[in-house]
């Protein structure tokens, strides 16, 4: 059974220096291969965007 881990795009698709999309903090891999992705490789990868988030601020 799946969890339906939401995709955390909010619709600003714009890549940083980083080639991070500057709204949801992924690159385009994460971003193209996000439905073919199982909950855990999800799970994981919105477990760092905080993370991501903060170091662009540093």
């Amino acid at each position: 059974m799946t969890k339906a881990i939401k995709t955390p795009c909010v619709g600003i698709c714009s890549y940083n220096d980083n080639d991070l999309c500057v709204g949801c903090y992924r690159n385009f891999e994460e971003i193209s291969n996000w439905f073919d992705m199982s909950d855990d490789e999800r799970e994981k990868i919105m477990n760092q965007l905080n993370d991501r988030a903060k170091k662009l601020f540093e």
